[in-house]
């Protein structure tokens, strides 16, 4: 569906006054990705998901906005039950496998500075690890990282709920497996969505990214743009847990 259909406004659920259901310029009710119904939302989240809908460029599909994709993947998920991999994923993250170049490695550790400082003096900077599975890094005798980060976030995600454990993995598969720790820190609003974004851009560049450490107009641009969405699901989050 694409956001052509739009503007995007609220209409007052039939069934209860303080939810609402986002409808299209023609006055029909939104559809899914998968091309269900939407369900109605309480008021203040179908209005964030409509002015997030509103912003994107005429055409753009809809779930570029990451409020429509969490939205609609509960509208279609009657019983959803996801789950976070914090022991095993953790073990690919690239805050505790900075680059073997010095240059980068600094950089790299500016950017996750709120992680640093989140874990004290439990952080900890590890060999690569290129093993597709945790037995194989048994085998090739690869650096875990340790069981105080593991218990630690194992400690601090034990209290997310379906919206944020699907925001993860939907992070997750936006920014690749290697931000796990920052995307955890952001669901819970301890960094900002600047601070996910230049991370992970830094957690992934190369030699040749170094040859000017200030970003172009282009990606100033598209890390604004990027920003807004994220803090968009942001405040979904917050208004859904506020609720539960």
């Amino acid at each position: 569906m694409k956001s052509s259909y739009g503007p995007f406004a609220v209409k007052v659920s039939t069934l209860r006054s303080d939810y609402s259901v986002v409808v299209n310029a023609q006055g029909s009710v939104l559809k899914t990705h998968l091309q269900g119904e939407f369900a109605a939302w309480p008021t203040e989240v179908a209005q964030l998901l409509a002015n997030d809908l509103n912003a994107l460029p005429q055409h753009a599909d809809l779930r570029e906005s990451l409020v429509y994709c969490l939205l609609s993947t509960f509208c279609e998920e009657k019983q959803p039950q996801f789950e976070l991999f914090v022991e095993d994923d953790l073990q690919w993250d690239a805050a505790y496998r900075l680059s073997e170049d010095d240059e980068i490695a600094a950089l790299q550790y500016e950017s996750i500075a709120p992680l640093v400082r989140f874990l004290k003096d439990d952080w900890i900077t590890l060999p690569e690890n290129t093993c597709q599975n945790v037995e194989e890094m048994r085998e090739a005798d690869i650096d875990f990282v340790p069981g105080e980060i593991v218990n630690c976030f194992m400690d601090f995600t034990q209290g997310f709920n379906q919206y944020q454990k699907y925001a993860v993995e939907l992070l997750q598969s936006i920014f690749g497996g290697i931000h796990l720790s920052m995307i955890l820190l952001w669901v819970s609003r301890k960094v900002s969505s600047e601070d996910l974004m230049k991370s992970s851009l830094f957690l992934s560049c190369t030699k040749e990214d170094l040859e000017s450490r200030k970003f172009s107009k282009s990606e100033r641009d598209d890390i604004e743009s990027f920003s807004a969405k994220l803090d968009a699901l942001k405040q979904a989050l917050y208004l859904l847990k506020s609720r539960d």
